[in-house]
């Protein structure tokens, strides 16, 4: 069993919980200096609950090995931390306007391709390594569906995006 994914769940839980202080600070006290610092609060937002529901994710796993008594390969486990980590980090630097300084900003182009990709893999490894064909075989029928549907609705959801982007 890897009790890394355990330890690793609980800090990116307590980076969650961590980043709930400062948005309570933008969002309700106004004039904080942390308000100049995190320009964009829903950014903010959005980083906290991703690396809230990032960490129930990496729970997920360490269930999935805890339950089927196995132990996930290092090439599967290194990714998924990455990820798990780095994606809500992305949200964390919108907040700010460091994505748009110069080192800042090749790191936050860097993470934008890098940590998607490392998520996606793990979790494409974890799927075929342990879920059964029948499960794998409903997830790509899911998969193909939502791409039918949006496919078959781009000038609905065209006209939806239109009239969102107009409101505000």
């Amino acid at each position: 069993m890897n009790f890394f994914l355990l330890n690793w769940a609980i800090f990116i839980f307590m980076a969650g919980l961590i980043l709930s202080l400062p948005l309570g600070a933008v969002f309700y006290l106004k004039n904080s200096q942390l308000n100049d610092f995190f320009t964009n609060p829903r950014k903010l937002k959005a980083a906290h609950l991703d690396y809230i529901m990032q960490s129930f994710s990496i729970g997920l796993v360490f269930l999935l090995e805890f339950t089927m008594n196995i132990k996930l390969p290092i090439y599967m486990v290194i990714p998924l931390a990455f990820g798990t980590f780095c994606n809500p980090f992305i949200f964390l630097l919108e907040a700010t306007p460091l994505y748009k300084a110069a080192v800042s900003k090749i790191i936050y182009q860097i993470l934008k391709v890098i940590s998607p990709a490392s998520l996606f893999f793990a979790w494409i490894a974890i799927m075929i390594t342990s879920l059964p064909a029948y499960i794998s075989w409903l997830l790509l029928f899911f998969t193909l569906m939502l791409g039918l549907g949006i496919i078959t609705n781009k000038k609905k959801l065209a006209l939806i995006t239109k009239d969102t982007q107009l409101k505000k």
